[in-house]
């Protein structure tokens, strides 16, 4: 078994029933549940510099989901929220398809960035696989889908 690198998500940051009306709301939301469980100090600012970061290029990787992320101040320690919105948002997805999964990864600019590269490329090469992506659309239970992630983990 090799080292759990999905300890960045925990049960509290998996969101089931977002209900978003934008791809900015979505951003702010997510950006305060990770405020209430103290991993940011400030949602407000977080939310800020991950718009920001959007405003360069789209992080709609497309099929559903977008991986929003940014460096920021106000993130205390590397971490991502999974959410499901409850109704398909526009983001300007590569292959035009609206999100409805999202990955929001918050990082300090003071970290080295082996944490991000860590998490961007462990739910990268997750999201290749077709298999992984059915299993986290239809599961909606927090304890179960962490649960997935940390199977999928043990079995790579």
């Amino acid at each position: 078994m090799t080292e759990n690198t999905w300890n960045f998500l925990t049960k509290e940051n998996i969101v089931i029933g977002l209900d978003a009306k934008t791809r900015d709301d979505a951003i702010e939301q997510l950006a305060q549940v990770l405020e209430n469980n103290g991993t940011v100090k400030d949602a407000h600012a977080f939310a800020e510099d991950v718009l920001k970061r959007e405003s360069m290029t789209t992080t709609g990787i497309g099929h559903n989901i977008a991986i929003p992320h940014g460096k920021s101040k106000s993130v205390k320690q590397a971490t991502m929220v999974f959410a499901k919105n409850k109704t398909p948002l526009e983001w300007n997805s590569l292959d035009g398809s609206k999100v409805q999964i999202i990955f929001l990864m918050a990082i300090n600019p003071d970290d080295s960035d082996k944490d991000h590269l860590r998490m961007l490329a462990k739910l990268s090469g997750k999201l290749m696989d077709d298999d992984f992506v059915k299993k986290i659309k239809k599961e909606n239970d927090s304890t179960k889908l962490l649960k997935i992630f940390t199977d999928e983990e043990e079995q790579s």
